[in-house]
């Protein structure tokens, strides 16, 4: 699995979000947490507007971005821990 060296976590796996979920370390705020592992055992999770947007058949609202496996799991966290989504 691919590693990536994160400034506060030091060197962890690679998850990927939309750009509002780690925003939601910066300033506190949940944007929703839905998540799943694409076919490559990577986690990856969206916001709310993101979800909604791709349920509807439209593009997501934000860009997807490469980030720290333990950040991800923070933010995770401060959404109440949802499950994962299939």
């Amino acid at each position: 699995m691919k590693e990536i060296d994160c400034p506060n976590h030091g060197r962890q796996h690679v998850a990927i979000a939309c750009t509002a979920i780690p925003a939601a370390l910066l300033d506190g705020e949940t944007r929703g947490f839905h998540w799943y592992e694409d076919d490559r055992g990577i986690a990856c999770a969206l916001c709310d507007d993101c979800a909604r947007a791709m349920e509807q058949g439209s593009k997501p609202p934000h860009a997807m971005q490469v980030m720290c496996g333990a950040c991800f799991e923070s933010v995770w966290n401060m959404n109440d821990q949802p499950p994962r989504i299939s």
